[in-house]
């Protein structure tokens, strides 16, 4: 396609319209990454933000050391690796007194267990119970608890896709919740017991001290999530972790870590528009934003006046090939011999006078 047909008003009205519904669209887009605060669906965490979380989204060693009243810093679901220096913030804040929960199934939290030469990991295999589950075998139920402040309250967990821990300096970690001896490791994922695959009871939510602060492992962190936080007695167990320094005599802070999540490469543009449409609406519109659609505007009007076509090359073209065909009767009498001289002159007479009528008003 020529750049000048690109140019013309026509398909640059088409463009910015498909721009403009594209913004809004992008705006309006749920947001759908596995535990991020942002995402209001079943595998989202903004129940956590509900219950008092507040997000961090950058910079997690930064948040820990700016501030000394932080006594909780939840890690949900991690996937991106840990630093040798967020670890260091990690456990500097774990032994002040603050408590770290890290809850994980596929083992990417295990890189800051390494870091923290903590004697627990997370297994990585599937855990599934063919008896004590809900819906299916892959939702296990847990009710075999060892009283603990973090237990008090609560009589069965509901698991989601779920791991367990293994533990290997049994004096130093406490067992807090295991599973039922039905319960098994799909090594294969065949959703079946195979003589190979170890039995239950495993443990599943645990705790273990680093200095003066706690660090307690869970399996399971769908049941941190919006679709599972409020069944069984899931709700129970945020609540008895948010009020884990309730009796410091101040409010609780509560961190929840989304800096180790990966968003979708989405993300990032959804929340452009978002911020865009709302900026737009309120009025509230950062200089960036005005200097950007000022760019983008100037852009669109200097392609439309500098790519389009001449105003007077296509009246020259039409001109020219009216002329000749409505002039010259002499030419179209030796075609056509038995035609009328006097009616041909008078429909070429008709012609010239529109072809300069339509010059002049051209020129207007």
């Amino acid at each position: 396609m020529k750049l000048r047909a690109i140019a013309s008003a026509p398909i640059l009205a088409a463009l910015l319209l498909a721009l403009a519904v594209s913004i809004v669209w992008a705006a309006n887009s749920p947001i759908d990454d596995p535990y991020s605060t942002l995402n209001t669906t079943w595998n989202g965490t903004s129940g956590l933000a509900e219950r008092g979380f507040l997000a961090v989204k950058e910079d997690l060693a930064k948040a820990l050391s700016s501030t000394s009243v932080v006594d909780v810093i939840l890690i949900v679901g991690p996937v991106r690796e840990f630093t040798k220096s967020e670890a260091n913030s990690i456990a500097n804040f774990v032994r002040r007194g603050g408590l770290l929960v890290v809850a994980d199934n596929l083992g990417s939290g295990n890189g800051l267990l390494d870091l923290l030469e903590l004697p627990v990991r997370f297994d990585g295999r599937l855990l599934i119970d063919p008896l004590f589950y809900q819906k299916q075998p892959l939702f296990p139920v847990v009710s075999d608890f060892v009283p603990s402040e973090f237990s008090t309250g609560v009589d069965k967990l509901l698991l989601d896709y779920a791991t367990v821990l293994n533990v290997t300096a049994g004096d130093r970690v406490t067992v807090l919740a295991r599973s039922s001896p039905f319960s098994f490791l799909d090594s294969n994922r065949d959703g079946r017991k195979n003589p190979q695959e170890p039995s239950g009871p495993f443990p599943i939510l645990a705790e273990l001290r680093l200095g003066e602060g706690t660090v307690m492992l869970f399996t399971s962190p769908a049941s941190f999530a919006n679709g599972l936080v409020d069944e069984s007695n899931n709700d129970i167990l945020v609540q008895n972790i948010a009020e884990h320094a309730s009796e410091s005599g101040h409010r609780s802070v509560l961190l929840l870590d989304q800096t180790h999540l990966q968003p979708s490469p989405f993300t990032p543009a959804k929340l452009m528009a978002r911020q865009l449409v709302i900026s737009v609406i309120e009025g509230g519109m950062g200089l960036s934003g005005k200097l950007g659609l000022v760019a983008i505007a100037i852009m669109v009007i200097t392609a439309r006046y500098i790519c389009r076509r001449p105003r007077a090359e296509k009246p020259e073209k039409i001109e020219r090939s009216h002329t000749n065909r409505s002039m010259d009767v002499n030419s179209v009498l030796r075609l056509h011999p038995t035609w009328d001289r006097k009616t041909l002159e008078y429909v070429a007479s008709e012609l010239e006078a529109s072809m300069k009528w339509r010059r002049l008003s051209e020129k207007e």
